[in-house]
């Protein structure tokens, strides 16, 4: 660990608080000084890493569950955009009825 300098200027204390309170968590002096406050086992310690890996694991997950929602939902929107322009794009000259069965009249017969 280095010598920390930190500048006060204009007589901007509160800056000059922010940016110490930001150079020490970039170095990771706040963690090792709430780590030494007391004293902790090997077996606690491993206990605590397992327990941190398990949360680091649980938020990636969430983030990569996410990104494939948000992937799927992209594809659904590109493919159904490119059937609407396939549909359009088709120049047939059929007429839409010619399409139906021979014995189609238009009506629905009722159900008894």
């Amino acid at each position: 660990m280095e010598n920390m300098k930190i500048f006060v200027r204009n007589n901007d204390v509160g800056k000059a608080l922010r940016i110490m309170k930001k150079k020490m968590l970039e170095e990771g002096i706040s963690k090792e000084l709430r780590d030494r406050r007391h004293f902790v086992s090997d077996s606690e310690k491993k206990r605590l890493a397992a327990k941190a890996g398990k949360k680091r694991w649980i938020k990636k997950r969430a983030l990569l569950e996410q990104k494939f929602l948000r992937e799927e939902r992209n594809q659904f929107r590109k493919n159904k955009q490119r059937k609407n322009v396939h549909r359009n794009s088709q120049g047939t000259n059929k007429p839409r009825n010619s399409q139906r069965p021979s014995g189609y009249k238009g009506q629905r017969q009722s159900r008894s």
